[in-house]
């Protein structure tokens, strides 16, 4: 796993927040929000979750735990 396969595994992430909506249909973080959560995770944990988890399912984890 490289570098700079982890910032294209992060983008992915970041646009899978970006493109979280709520039932009615609006999206459920800011842009500053959405940045937040895609760098909650460091380098190490994106690189042990890269082979079992798709960028979309690190996503849900992270609106998950990161919306109150």
């Amino acid at each position: 796993i490289t570098m700079e396969s982890i910032d294209d595994y992060r983008a992915q992430i970041l646009t899978a927040l970006r493109a979280a909506c709520d039932a009615d249909g609006n999206p459920k973080l800011t842009e500053k929000q959405a940045l937040e959560l895609s760098n909650e995770l460091n380098d190490n944990e994106l690189m042990d979750g890269m082979p079992y988890n798709t960028p979309e399912e690190v996503a849900e984890l992270l609106l998950d735990s990161g919306l109150e």
